[in-house]
């Protein structure tokens, strides 16, 4: 996104499998996550929808996305990251499968947001798409960038790779999973011969960079390197790799820092005489608060601010890009892991003021930047309040955890949660994912009463100190949670045989979208409740026979679908019997 005004990327279209393929596998990164914006995710990912979309507003789009993508999605971010929704929705507790932390020793994090995809075609070679990312898996309204390269398996190995499948054997080791654990080492091994394509003509090469793993840090990724030109964008900044930066400078060269305006005191006086520095104008960062495309959060202002990472280093006609997580702090490049992707660009007559000028544009009044000559008087103070509780919280992660479900009363049941060490200085409480009464964390705790369906290993944590405090959501294994849970959040939305139908009407149809539209309730966004409206059965008992002769493949998804919802209070009995019928009939079109 060089041209904010333009040039805008759609995360779910960079998700989406192309034509005539599926998503196979997806494996992706981020450091903090909203659970909110991953139910959008199955929805791109295996159904094509957008993820601001009326299909994600639509209960039996978002349930149907998730069951899609149980066994075939891996996301793994920072412990202590995971945002505690604003409403509460039974299910979350089916995305857990696919949600793994990644502990790290303190002082590090677990920063990438890299996206590896496999999408399958009938009789095609599959594609892997690699996506390289500076934003999060939020709903952060900030200007980030992305990269995306396609490819296919050749015949023989590419070194080229070796970075990328060294960060996805480092991912591995952080899998509990073990159908994941194995269909991930599949996708490292083919990997190794997958040729990827930038499909433009100027990028003569390009480099995966991990920092942080086992064999690749700042040195390997040849970004200190000296330079005519230099172009930084880093939301976040410290003072010895903007020094370090400085003086790579060859004579008479340009270095430009684009960065917060909050980050201005991290800068040295003299940075000042050698970077030329810019910050989002006020006016632009302000001018769009609480105006989000999602109605579901636009109760919640949000200003706008760079949050893209990027590095431009010229030498004579030698351009390296350098898109990624990793900002301009001595973290990023000495602890955290992180990914960049470097693109060796050439192109006659090409410059870095070009980027900059798609960056600023031509005339000062469309510039959404302005320069800084100096630090700027104020309070501006490192510290935040929040930051100890937030320390607390991945202290408290990097512990070792577990919770056992045991019976209640009522057919509820209680959880014992055993923690190895409770940070100090610091008062904590937790509670269900689903629960509103917290209790104070102990090293060993008991949570009462909670319902079948709203089980799960996800738990609100709360951390406070002096009127303070801060929430997440942590992932404990948790274990004996009962087989059942999962069919008994299916029946929190699939409850009775009017919602089985409409699950049915829209496994069978032909267009999602239309599906949505025609079943969503604008009541929806007034009360945060789900409803559905009434579905024709004549119609659908239609589109079910227009199935068995055109598609009837997918009737084994409705085979699934009938093996979980396995009450007869949900499914008619007629369904059953003319289900069979067509069952019998697809065969004999096969044949």
């Amino acid at each position: 996104m060089l041209r904010p005004g333009s040039d805008r990327l759609s995360y779910s279209h960079l998700l989406a499998p192309p034509p005539d393929y599926y998503t196979d596998f997806a494996l992706g990164t981020t450091y903090s996550l909203d659970l909110e914006a991953m139910l959008g995710i199955p929805m791109a990912l295996f159904m094509s929808e957008e993820l601001g979309s009326s299909a994600t507003q639509n209960p039996v789009a978002v349930l149907e996305g998730l069951r899609r993508s149980t066994d075939n999605l891996a996301i793994f971010c920072e412990p202590g990251q995971i945002k505690i929704p604003h409403k509460n929705n039974t299910v979350y507790s089916l995305v857990e499968s696919s949600v793994f932390q990644v502990h790290l020793p303190r002082g590090r994090s677990f920063h990438p947001k890299v996206w590896v995809i496999r999408y399958a075609g009938p009789q095609k070679d599959p594609i892997y798409r690699i996506i390289v990312l500076s934003r999060n898996l939020t709903f952060d309204r900030s200007w980030d960038m992305a990269v995306c390269l396609d490819g296919k398996k050749g015949d023989e190995p590419t070194e080229k790779n070796s970075p990328l499948q060294d960060f996805i054997g480092f991912l591995i080791q952080h899998i509990n999973s073990r159908k994941k654990r194995r269909r991930i080492k599949n996708i490292q091994e083919e990997i190794g011969q997958v040729y990827f394509d930038p499909q433009i003509q100027q990028v003569a090469d390009f480099q995966f960079c991990p920092l942080g793993i086992d064999g690749h840090d700042k040195k390997s990724s040849s970004l200190f390197q000296s330079y005519k030109d230099l172009v930084i964008i880093s939301p976040f900044l410290s003072k010895t790799p903007v020094k370090e930066f400085d003086s790579l400078a060859l004579s008479n060269s340009s270095r430009t820092l684009i960065t917060r305006r909050a980050e201005l005191p991290k800068l040295l006086p003299e940075h000042f005489e050698s970077f030329q520095v810019y910050v989002m104008k006020e006016l632009v960062a302000e001018g769009e608060e609480g105006l989000s495309e999602d109605e579901l959060q636009a109760e919640v202002p949000q200003n706008q601010d760079i949050h893209a990472k990027f590095y431009a280093r010229s030498k004579g006609s030698n351009h390296a890009l350098y898109f990624g997580s990793a900002n301009c702090t001595q973290r990023a490049f000495d602890a955290n892991v992180e990914f960049l992707l470097k693109l060796d660009y050439r192109k006659w007559g090409f410059k870095l003021a070009d980027i900059l000028e798609d960056i600023f544009g031509k005339d000062d009044k469309d510039n959404p930047f302005e320069k800084i000559e100096s630090i700027p008087q104020g309070d501006f103070s490192d510290d935040d309040p929040a930051d100890e509780l937030q320390r607390a919280i991945k202290e408290l992660c990097r512990g070792k955890m577990r919770a056992h479900v045991i019976s209640g009363e009522h057919q509820n049941f209680n959880i014992q949660i055993e923690l190895e060490r409770i940070p100090d200085k610091v008062c904590f409480t937790v509670s269900s994912l689903a629960g509103e009464q917290q209790v104070k964390l102990e090293k060993t705790t008991v949570i009462q009463n909670i319902r079948l369906e709203h089980l799960s290993e996800f738990y609100k944590i709360s951390a406070s100190k002096n009127d303070l405090t801060v929430r997440r959501i942590i992932k404990i294994p948790t274990g004996n949670i009962p087989p059942e849970r999962d069919k008994a959040v299916f029946k929190t939305i699939i409850k009775d045989r009017q919602a089985f139908l409409k699950y049915l009407s829209f496994l069978l149809s032909d267009s999602i979208l239309l599906t949505s539209m025609e079943q969503f309730d604008a009541d929806r966004l007034k009360t945060g409740k789900w409803k559905m409206q009434p579905v024709q059965n004549p119609v659908l008992y239609e589109h079910l026979l227009r199935t068995v002769a055109r598609e009837p493949e997918r009737l084994k998804e409705i085979e699934k679908v009938l093996r979980f919802i396995d009450d007869p209070e949900i499914v008619p009995e007629e369904f059953n019997a003319l289900f069979d019928k067509c069952r019998k009939a697809s065969k004999r079109v096969k044949r």
